[in-house]
């Protein structure tokens, strides 16, 4: 009955695949509807001529801490805002390419940023592949309101026509900007309000240099804060409203880089003016501290504040990896002081290098450069070393090192085949049955922890080969001694009648899966060396009562592994 079941889920993906390659023969939607509007648009916003495609029906997942061992659990947040979501993931169909920007961290981070915008098309929507397997991982996704540096487009005539109130005083686009979001399923909105409100144009939208308007600016600013405050108190439950720290009181974007007296009032102003505020990124240790007092004052959460970290190595304020004494300044005792927002992540993707900083990946340009693009992610989160159960000595030490994954893998059926949304192929069966291709809604529940090793066992996804979907996880091991590697955090009660699955292949002679639960007991099971993908399954009647709170690999060292899991199943 089992295999029939599959056999039939299989076809009717292989058929959904082959249909959304045929289906979204445009691509990505650089800045067009349904994920980029202008003000004007989203005031005229129904969900009549809204895009149904791009509805999320994925709830958001409940999470729990998955600690490491030393690591303890913290309320600290991360922020992830890959700058540029408009030009990377504008879609909702199956792309017939493999070199397109991709994430697999989800358990290290707890919200998203859309973070895109143009000085015309302000209001940028998040892509429903992102948004659903962001929930599926328990992350929520926040779309971006911007408005526009002025001297590149952005004018105070824009902020206006945000700002605008109807006769009973509602804000006519925050009450749209909740409906989208409710519409569409993802949880918020970051207002990214760059533009100098005092700022004088001509009807030609260039700055009049030398000419301010503060009487105008000073208003306008009042309004904004209005406006902030009252999309907060309108948002329904669990939606979040992030504030930007670009604008002060007199409507003149001046960067605080913490929160103070100038920008407090974005945070809390006697009544709460957003959820949490996205500091800029020219910070010290000092900083850090006087922005945790003045939360503290305002009797708001200091993990409400989220600590800026420009990533991009143009700008020098956090370049990646070379640059980590601000990891020092955001923990003390290895607790976090504040939540951080990490900005430009996305260096492992369209970064060129710089003298002082060389490319980090080609993936955009060379489709045979992935492991340099998914390295310099797990690179970004597990420290130079590549690996979360340490942390390092020296140099980048990986925000995994100090803030401990989360999971939501609480329920049964777990089914995986590695399968992180794109391929070189697409694999059925362990069957090339495609090109190229890549889709966020494909991916599946990757490993909890990428990666954490004790001993000299490796891992990485493989897109060489894969037995369903477009990648698998390839396992090393030189002979020497025994390693351990933890993959997934569970919360999984185990029944008489739940099972397992393992699908391998390759050289896994004295390679064995572990199944931990809570009580202290393990079940090993040796993986098959096989030349072929073959697939093993054993019954967890002897675990029936108990919680599943680890899966595992361990190699006995007597022999060198170089080993490929295609598909892990555990069956209620």
């Amino acid at each position: 009955m089992r295999v029939g079941l599959l056999l039939q889920t299989l076809m009717l993906s292989a058929a959904l695949f082959a249909a959304s390659l045929q289906a979204d023969s445009q691509g990505i939607l650089h800045d067009q509807p349904p994920f980029a509007l202008t003000i004007s648009q989203a005031k005229a916003w129904t969900p009549a001529e809204a895009s149904i495609e791009n509805v999320s029906a994925v709830p958001l997942a409940r999470r729990f801490p998955a600690l490491l061992d030393g690591q303890q659990a913290s309320p600290a947040k991360v922020l992830y805002a890959p700058d540029g979501m408009n030009n990377f993931a504008n879609y909702l169909h199956t792309q017939p390419q493999f070199n397109l920007y991709n994430f697999t961290h989800w358990s290290q981070i707890d919200v998203l940023n859309w973070f895109a915008g143009t000085a015309d098309l302000g209001i940028q929507i998040p892509a429903r592949p992102w948004v659903e397997t962001a929930h599926k991982n328990g992350v929520k996704v926040i779309g971006s309101v911007f408005l526009g540096v002025a001297q590149w487009g952005g004018s105070a005539d824009t902020a206006e026509a945000l700002l605008e109130q109807d006769a009973q005083g509602r804000f006519v686009v925050a009450d749209r900007l909740i409906e989208i979001a409710n519409f569409y399923g993802f949880d918020g909105w970051l207002i990214n309000q760059e533009t100098d409100l005092t700022a004088v144009k001509d009807n030609n939208n260039q700055l009049l240099k030398g000419q301010k308007d503060a009487a105008r600016g000073e208003a306008l600013a009042s309004r904004m804060l209005a406006f902030v405050q009252y999309l907060t108190a309108n948002a329904p439950q669990g939606m979040e409203i992030h504030w930007y720290d670009a604008m002060v009181a007199s409507g003149e974007v001046r960067w605080q880089n913490q929160l103070n007296d100038q920008n407090q009032a974005y945070l809390q102003d006697k009544v709460r003016s957003s959820d949490a505020i996205f500091l800029n990124y020219w910070w010290d240790q000092k900083m850090v501290h006087a922005s945790v007092a003045k939360a503290q004052e305002l009797g708001r959460s200091p993990f409400d504040v989220y600590v800026g970290a420009d990533l991009w190595p143009s700008r020098n304020a956090q370049r990646a990896f070379s640059r980590h004494q601000w990891l020092d300044w955001l923990f003390e005792d290895s607790q976090a002081l504040a939540s951080i927002a990490l900005f430009a992540p996305n260096v492992n993707y369209n970064f060129d290098g710089e003298s002082h900083t060389p490319a980090f990946s080609q993936f955009p340009k060379n489709a045979d450069d992935e492991q340099a693009f998914y390295t310099t992610e797990v690179r970004l989160f597990a420290g130079d070393d590549l690996n979360l159960a340490k942390v390092d000595s020296q140099g980048w030490k990986g925000l995994g090192g100090y803030l401990p994954a989360k999971s939501t893998l609480s329920s049964l059926p777990l089914v995986t085949y590695f399968n992180t949304g794109q391929g070189k192929h697409w694999w059925q069966q362990g069957k090339k049955q495609g090109g190229p291709w890549t889709n966020m809604a494909y991916q599946e529940p990757l490993p909890t922890w990428q990666f954490a090793n004790e001993g000299a066992i490796k891992l990485h996804f493989a897109f060489d080969d894969a037995f369903n979907g477009g990648s698998s996880l390839a396992v090393t091991q030189p002979q020497g001694d025994k390693a351990y590697a933890p993959l997934y955090a569970t919360e999984l009660l185990l029944s008489g009648t739940s099972r397992l699955l393992v699908t391998s292949r390759g050289q896994s002679n004295g390679l064995s899966l572990l199944l931990e639960t809570a009580d202290g007991q393990t079940l090993q099971l040796p993986l098959d060396a096989a030349k072929d993908w073959s697939t093993q399954t054993v019954s967890l009647q002897s675990l029936a009562g108990k919680k599943l709170v680890r899966i595992a690999l361990q190699g006995d060292g007597k022999q060198a592994i170089e080993a490929r899991l295609g598909g892990l199943e555990i069956l209620p």
